[in-house]
């Protein structure tokens, strides 16, 4: 399997979008055109297919990484991941989940409280 298919699996996997993988990539050292990605993502055989060479596929694992945890140093922000989980939520309606998030949030807010 090439880095390219993996790449291809991984987005679709995650349900990443375009702007997303530029960004994933922009953590991980590359800046990519988006002609450039779709090029990555595109199958073997289209006339605009890029190789993804081996250190390219390294830089937007470590991005990913980044992005799907956020920065180590950084705690306090929420990791794009569930940032991205969390709207999806919200614009295909379902309120049920946002509900259950809400209250998570209370309890550990409450539990918070407690312990100081």
């Amino acid at each position: 399997m090439t880095e390219n298919n993996i790449l291809k699996k991984i987005t679709i996997a995650n349900n990443l979008k375009h702007f997303e993988i530029k960004e994933i990539f922009e953590l991980g050292g590359f800046e990519f055109s988006s002609s450039q990605i779709k090029a990555f993502m595109a199958g073997s055989q289209n006339k605009n297919y890029e190789k993804l060479s081996e250190e390219q596929f390294e830089g937007f694992l470590n991005g990913f990484i980044l992005y799907s945890r956020g920065p180590v140093d950084e705690p306090t922000l929420l990791p794009r991941t569930i940032e991205s989980f969390i709207i999806g939520l919200i614009e295909s309606g379902n309120t049920g989940a946002i509900e259950e998030i809400r209250c998570l949030i209370e309890d550990v807010n409450d539990e918070i409280g407690t312990a100081d």
